[in-house]
């Protein structure tokens, strides 16, 4: 934890210390657009929890930043040799084919296959954690990044959910039984200080959290990071074709800052037809706005924009 009695440049310096001496780092996703359904129901995301906690432990040289699961992929910002983090994501992906076909359950893992990109600076370091840590947050409208519980986002910069882990139990301490139902497996070695919470395992068990959070120079500037970055998010989402990323209070602040900036207007409904058209476009093309978004916001036409979209959500 840095002292915050440091300057901004001490601290910034810090954390530049931090990356250089760790890495390499990559977002290894698997893609979300073309793949079905992979995590449907909440019993399937607490398996594939514990079946990451699990995996995680074979591979103690892969360091996980932070991670999250949604429906149908994944994002993990690691760290290790690239090899040895693409063969992370296939041991996991075949564990979670072994367990559903175990439990007799279908899922389509034909398109569950990992991506990864290099992160070559710690801005886009900070940048692709806070993309993952929002992800969930972006398309469950019921939850915010500190409560979307299949990540390890709720746990950046939270003193007071750290404080309560501590007093969670330990996954050594517990019976063989409930371990085996814990992680499917005969195999139910673990290591020490893996902690159970109401039957999963929480991931500041095996995730480098305290590592990520030194990348940041403080709490403000990582939430400052994870709500206002607008246009990172937009590059982050077209280099791994992610098709949505801002909630729909955020798409209306991100346009109407547009339409200040280009037409010196800030309510979009005030536009002409012609800058509605080129608000559309960007709304579209840069920031993955569903047509009803578009629609809702612009104040347009259904009709005119599908036919303008016909091919976009």
């Amino acid at each position: 934890m840095k002292d915050m009695n440091m300057s901004f440049s001490e601290r910034e310096a810090s954390c530049v210390q931090v990356f250089s001496e760790g890495g390499p780092y990559w977002h290894l996703y698997s893609p979300g657009i073309e793949s079905q359904i992979i995590f449907a129901c909440e019993e399937d995301f607490r398996s594939g929890m514990n079946i990451l906690a699990w995996n995680a432990a074979r591979f103690p040289d892969v360091g996980i930043l932070t991670f999250e699961l949604m429906n149908n992929h994944v994002h993990f910002i690691l760290s290790g040799c690239k090899d040895r983090c693409l063969e992370f994501f296939e041991s996991y992906g075949r564990r979670l084919r072994l367990i559903y076909t175990r439990n007799r359950k279908y899922a389509d893992f034909s398109k569950f296959t990992g991506n990864i990109l290099e992160i070559t600076d710690l801005k886009s370091l900070r940048n692709e954690i806070v993309y993952v840590n929002r992800n969930g947050y972006v398309v469950k409208p019921q939850c915010t990044p500190y409560s979307y519980p299949w990540g390890a986002g709720a746990i950046f910069f939270n003193p007071f959910l750290k404080h309560l882990m501590r007093n969670v139990p330990l996954f050594s301490d517990m019976a063989i039984n409930t371990k085996r139902k814990i992680v499917q497996s005969k195999k139910i070695k673990l290591p020490n200080g893996y902690k159970v919470f109401e039957g999963i395992i929480i991931p500041s068990s095996y995730c480098m959290i305290s590592a990520a959070e030194e990348l940041f120079r403080d709490a403000h500037h990582y939430f400052s990071l994870l709500t206002k970055n607008f246009e990172s998010y937009s590059e982050i989402a077209k280099s791994i074709a992610d098709n949505m990323f801002l909630t729909d209070s955020e798409m209306y602040g991100a346009i109407s800052a547009f339409c200040y900036k280009s037409y010196g207007i800030r309510n979009p409904n005030l536009l002409t037809p012609e800058q509605k058209l080129e608000a559309a476009r960007k709304m579209c093309y840069d920031y993955k706005a569903s047509n009803r978004q578009i629609r809702s916001i612009l104040k347009l036409d259904a009709s005119a924009v599908d036919a303008l979209f016909p091919k976009v959500h």
